[in-house]
């Protein structure tokens, strides 16, 4: 019997995993903030296990990596039967809309040449970590140990922000506009490590668009890898994204590699999204039974 060949979307999915140094914990999280939100925001343990199975994380992983989201206050779980269900926190909800926002942009805001300034000198040291994650993940820049800067505002977001924190009486925050916006830039790009993110942007390019060409492989790919492939896709970009303050156009080299790195996610994933969300609806179960269909958010997800 002549063994059948693996699929180069499946070797790719594989290889990604192994060298991609990709956490159990992280990628259930993607998991839930990707597809689970879509379908009604709550799913059995068991499918969660079953969704990620082809991937090199075991049972075991999976089981762990759910328990200390839960302990972390990203998952909250209840039991019904023998089997538990889980779903975002308000705290995990809350940081998906933030970053939801960011990562399924189907291109970079316009800019009018203002900024948000952040004076944080004030925080307690307790939450000093906790903020600075927040505001990085919103795209803050840090210009100063207790300065940081977003060429938007973005208010609603950042009072949210410190609402969680209890750190709103703690923050000066300020709208400001540079009278030389070329000493600007030069004072921005000092404090931004653009070579780094370059280098990143270049390297997901490269793997994903060996994963494009898996795609449009004369075999089709199975829909379960399709559905996975969703899952690496937006978790490698969104590790990438939450890290860059996304400057403005007139700040940056105009073959920066943010944006094909945009465009290839949103080509690669408006090319998955139909069948992954159909195979979602028919593998994975709540408790009342298969997920129900995904929201016509999808639709508007990547944009043009």
């Amino acid at each position: 019997m002549v063994a059948r060949a693996v699929h180069p979307l499946d070797r790719f999915l594989q290889q990604r995993m192994q060298e991609g140094n990709i956490s159990a914990t992280a990628l259930v999280f993607t998991f839930f903030c990707d597809v689970v939100t879509q379908h009604d925001g709550e799913i059995w343990l068991g499918s969660i296990i079953h969704a990620l199975s082809p991937l090199p994380v075991s049972e075991r992983l999976t089981r762990t990596a759910a328990f200390r989201l839960q302990q972390d206050d990203w998952l909250q779980s209840h039991k019904q039967g023998r089997r538990s269900y889980y779903q975002l926190t308000p705290t995990g909800q809350n940081y998906y809309k933030r970053a939801a926002n960011r990562i399924y942009a189907g291109k970079q805001p316009d800019w009018d040449g203002h900024w948000t300034l952040l004076f944080t000198s004030m925080v307690p040291e307790s939450k000093r970590d906790a903020l600075r994650r927040g505001l990085l993940w919103q795209g803050y820049g840090r210009l100063a140990s207790s300065v940081y800067a977003l060429p938007h505002d973005q208010r609603p977001a950042l009072d949210q922000l410190l609402s969680e924190l209890d750190a709103g009486d703690n923050i000066v925050a300020m709208q400001a506009h540079a009278d030389d916006a070329e000493a600007l830039r030069k004072l921005v790009l000092s404090h931004w490590k653009l070579d780094e993110l370059r280098r990143r942007y270049k390297a997901f390019t490269s793997h994903y668009s060996k994963a494009l060409k898996a795609l449009n492989h004369r075999q089709p790919a199975s829909a379960h890898s399709m559905f996975l492939l969703r899952i690496l896709l937006i978790h490698e970009y969104r590790k990438i994204l939450l890290s860059d303050p996304e400057l403005p156009a007139a700040m940056l080299p105009t073959d920066w590699d943010g944006y094909a790195a945009r465009l290839l996610t949103g080509d690669i994933y408006r090319l998955l999204a139909g069948t992954s969300t159909e195979w979602a609806s028919q593998e994975l179960l709540n408790a009342d039974g298969f997920l129900p269909s995904g929201g016509d958010i999808l639709k508007t997800r990547f944009a043009q």
